[in-house]
C-alpha cells in the first residue's frame, strides 16, 4: 500500500538537531499542545491537522494506525506483514451517535451516545410526520403487527459473538482452518498475553517499588526532623548554661549545626531495594554533613539536578500504566472483533457446504 499524496516519506528523526526538542508526526515538529493521537503500531504521536482528521472526531478514534504503519513501512508487526502472515493494519473508529451534530461514540448495543439523544432523534422523526392521521397510522401499524417482539429484538442476535459449538469432525476441520489457524488472531492474542503477563505487571511492580521507597523516605524525613529538634534543643540549652562565658566558647559549644536541616533531596536511581534501614541512614546523615550522597541517595538540601523527581517519576509511571491498560482494552476489543469476523466466515462456509 502506498502513502497518501499529502504524506511525506517516512523519517526516523526523533529530535530537532538544532534545538534538541523532541519532534513528532509527519511534520517532525515539537508538541506545542495541539490535538494529537498516538499510533498503536509505531507508538509515535501525530497531529490531527497534519492527518486531515477533523478535531470533532477525537472521541471516535478506537485504534489508530498512522499512514506509515498502514503502508507497512513501520510498526511492531512489520515483519509479519512483510511475510504475508498478517494484513496491513487499519484505523478503527467507534460508531458515531446517530444525531448529525453529535460526535460522541454510541453506547454499547445502541445507535446513540445517550438515551437523551435517542429520544431526541425519534422526536425529530415524529415531528416530521405531517398530520395527526400519519402519526395514528404509524401507531396502529406497530400495535397490530404480529412481529412486535421480533421487531424490538431485531439486530440483537449475537450468536456470532458466542463460542462456536462444533458438532462433528467436518465442522471442526472448517473451524480450525478459518479460526484456529488465523495468524492475525494469534498475533493479537499473543500481544494481549504478553501485555497481561509481563509488560503490565512489570510496570505495576515498578510503581509499587517507587511507592515503597517514598514511604521509606518519609520515615527518613521524620527521623531527620527529630534529630534537628534535638540539636535545636541542645543549642538552646547551651545558650542558657553558658551565660556569662566568652563568645568563642559559646560558639564552639554550639558545634557546626547552628540551624535545623531541611528535608534532603532523596533522589535514588533504583527502587528495587531500600538503601539501608532508616536508623542507619539517619545516623550517617548526622555523622557526615558535607557528603552529597549516602548509599546512593542524594542528600543535598537544594538540588536543582533532581528537581521535582518525585512527582515526575510518579506521573510517568501512572501514565505508562494507564497507557498499557488502554492498550489492553483495545486489544481485547480487537480480538473480539476479529473473532466475530472469523465466526461469520465459519458460518458462511457451513452454509456453502450445506452443513
Amino acid at each position: 500500500m502506498s502513502l497518501p499524496q499529502w504524506c511525506p516519506p517516512h523519517s526516523n528523526l526523533k529530535t530537532n538537531p538544532i534545538t534538541g526538542e523532541d519532534v513528532y508526526c509527519i511534520c517532525k515538529k515539537p508538541d506545542y499542545g495541539e490535538l494529537m493521537v498516538g499510533c498503536d503500531g509505531c507508538d509515535d504521536w501525530f497531529h490531527f491537522s497534519c492527518l486531515h482528521i477533523p478535531g470533532q472526531f477525537k472521541d471516535l478514534v478506537f485504534s489508530f494506525f498512522c499512514p506509515y504503519c498502514q503502508a507497512g513501512i513501520t510498526g511492531k508487526n512489520r515483519d509479519a506483514i512483510m511475510n504475508g502472515e498478517m494484513n496491513l493494519p487499519k484505523t478503527l473508529w467507534k460508531r458515531k451517535c446517530r444525531l448529525s451534530d453529535c460526535y460522541k461514540p454510541c453506547l454499547q448495543d445502541s445507535k446513540y451516545c445517550s438515551e437523551e439523544h435517542g429520544k431526541e432523534f425519534i422526536d425529530d422523526i415524529w415531528a416530521r410526520l405531517k398530520t395527526d392521521d400519519d402519526k395514528g397510522k404509524v401507531k396502529k401499524m406497530v400495535e397490530q403487527t404480529e412481529h412486535v417482539d421480533k421487531f424490538k429484538n431485531f439486530g440483537q442476535i449475537d450468536f456470532i459473538n458466542n463460542d462456536v459449538v462444533i458438532k462433528n469432525d467436518q465442522e471442526k476441520e472448517i473451524f480450525d482452518q478459518i479460526v484456529v489457524r488465523d495468524s492475525t488472531l494469534k498475533i493479537l492474542e499473543n500481544d494481549l498475553r504478553e501485555l497481561q503477563e509481563k509488560t503490565l505487571p512489570s510496570f505495576k511492580k515498578k510503581f509499587e517499588l517507587l511507592e515503597a521507597y517514598l514511604s521509606w523516605l518519609d520515615n527518613v524525613y521524620t527521623e531527620i526532623r527529630k534529630l534537628d529538634d534535638d540539636i535545636a534543643t541542645n543549642i538552646e540549652g547551651g545558650k542558657t548554661s553558658t551565660k556569662g562565658t566568652n563568645k568563642k566558647k559559646k560558639k564552639n559549644s554550639s558545634g557546626s549545626r547552628s540551624r535545623p536541616r531541611r528535608n534532603i533531596c532523596g533522589y535514588y536511581s533504583t527502587y528495587e531495594q531500600k538503601p539501608c534501614t532508616v536508623e542507619e541512614f539517619v545516623t550517617e546523615v548526622g555523622k557526615d554533613e558535607e557528603s552529597t550522597t549516602i548509599h546512593g541517595v542524594c542528600t543535598k538540601w537544594k538540588c536543582n539536578r533532581h528537581s521535582d523527581w518525585v512527582s515526575t517519576n510518579q506521573e510517568q509511571s501512572l501514565q505508562q500504566i494507564d497507557s498499557l491498560e488502554s492498550m489492553q482494552e483495545r486489544l481485547q476489543h480487537l480480538i473480539q472483533a476479529r473473532k466475530k469476523q472469523l465466526n461469520i466466515q465459519y458460518y458462511e462456509q457451513l452454509l456453502r457446504k450445506g452443513l
